[in-house]
């Protein structure tokens, strides 16, 4: 169930990563829902099913880009690893908390990439402060977004369940 929700997810980012880029070109120096998708997996804590969110997404993200392969794919990664071992230790059930996690996630996962860009390449081209910056904050607010939409759906799920039991018990 939690692999189907994954590929749910993909599926949704690489569709609004495709119209965001069809409408604005530099969708992807603002936009990282990649990410977003990495982190989720990662929220529940299981360090496996985060390391291979984050290959599948970041390979995705790689093949969309056509900048060198596999950078995205080790950052998002290490981002899907980290955010999974982050929350096995700490209980992040508080829409800050979750805002913290996304905010961290996309600024290491734009350091990692500065790292490996300085490493690799000799003239590597950096994005902007101001579009890291934007990146990160739109990480972050599109995660607090979904986290907060999750739940109520959850919440609705869950009362329409009790009713639905309570019904077939006295009907």
């Amino acid at each position: 169930m939690r692999a189907l929700r994954f590929l749910a997810g993909l599926a949704v980012a690489l569709l609004v990563h495709l119209v965001g880029v069809r409408l604005w070109p530099q969708f992807t120096l603002a936009v990282d829902v990649f990410l977003v998708i990495v982190v989720f997996a990662g929220l529940d804590g299981d360090a496996l099913a985060g390391l291979l969110a984050g290959v599948a997404a970041g390979a995705v993200q790689d093949t969309l880009t056509g900048g060198v392969y596999g950078l995205y794919g080790l950052a998002d990664t290490i981002v899907g690893y980290l955010a999974a071992r982050l929350a096995q230790r700490v209980v992040i059930q508080r829409a800050t908390g979750v805002m913290l996690l996304f905010l961290a996630a996309a600024a290491a996962q734009q350091a990692i990439l500065v790292a490996l860009a300085l490493v690799l390449f000799a003239d590597p081209a950096l994005p902007g402060l101001l579009w890291v910056l934007l990146k990160c904050g739109t990480a972050a607010v599109l995660g607090l977004g979904l986290f907060l939409a999750r739940g109520q759906w959850r919440a609705r799920y869950d009362s329409w369940r009790r009713s639905r039991t309570a019904r077939l018990h006295w009907g």
